[in-house]
């Protein structure tokens, strides 16, 4: 069960099972999240996702134009995961926020969005599907 928490500690969650899908996400909002040039998002159903600790929210209209809201820690600021209406039950946990980084080898993303916004030096990654924006 992988396990995460933000940068100083205060707010940790633990998936108890495995994701529905993983996918980069180039789009603005993930790029300012993640504080880098993409985000790697697991989507995990809601209902596998243990939270503890009281992580403030905010939400806002996301580049697809649908309402997301982000979970953050109150103190040090990490976002730990997102949700909204689009896709109802789910969460989308930034899996930057994993302890173990070998988490992040044992799922491929299966797909990319907003390769619009891709830097230019990033290739894609291989296998993966291709979308331009997230309405495709």
């Amino acid at each position: 069960m992988p396990s995460g928490q933000c940068l100083c500690g205060a707010v940790t969650i633990e998936v108890s099972g495995d994701p529905v899908a993983v996918g980069l996400c180039h789009c603005l909002d993930c790029r300012k999240t993640s504080g880098s040039s993409h985000a790697v998002n697991w989507f995990v159903p809601a209902d596998l996702i243990a939270v503890k600790g009281s992580p403030k929210t905010f939400t806002k209209k996301s580049n697809a134009g649908n309402l997301i809201t982000n979970s953050f820690c109150p103190d040090c600021g990490t976002t730990l995961f997102r949700e909204g209406p689009a896709a109802p039950g789910i969460k989308f946990v930034k899996a930057g926020v994993f302890n173990d980084p070998e988490v992040l080898s044992k799922v491929k993303p299966q797909g990319e969005i907003f390769v619009s916004r891709r830097p230019s030096w990033m290739a894609p990654v291989e296998g993966a599907s291709q979308k331009q924006e997230m309405t495709e």
